[in-house]
């Protein structure tokens, strides 16, 4: 019984920590700088001094947007449109890992 209850109270405890671990943020396009390298990967720098200053939320000083080419084209798509037409960008991010788990246009 007692042993139950520890095994219950323990996956209670490690999917808190999942959640805690994702970080959100918004802000103007002119706040990130960004680099695609030939892997595919695109790698996400705080402004005003890429990397030194970090991501709200967490400790990263880049974030990195993988997956196929269709994501990272999503990525230039919507902050192309921002930049050309104001408005802000949010993203959700594993502080864990750095890694972009969504991201999107914000109002």
């Amino acid at each position: 019984m007692i042993r139950s209850l520890f095994i219950i109270f323990s996956i209670f405890m490690s999917l808190g920590q999942a959640e805690a671990a994702t970080q959100y943020f918004t802000e103007a396009t002119g706040s990130v700088r960004f680099e695609q390298y030939t892997s595919g990967t695109l790698a996400l720098w705080r402004m005003p001094s890429p990397g030194t200053s970090v991501f709200p939320g967490g400790a990263c000083k880049s974030l990195a947007i993988t997956g196929d080419a269709s994501i990272t084209n999503r990525w230039f798509s919507l902050y192309l449109f921002l930049k050309a037409n104001g408005g802000n960008y949010f993203i959700y991010y594993d502080s864990s890992t750095c890694s972009v788990v969504s991201f999107g246009i914000d109002g």
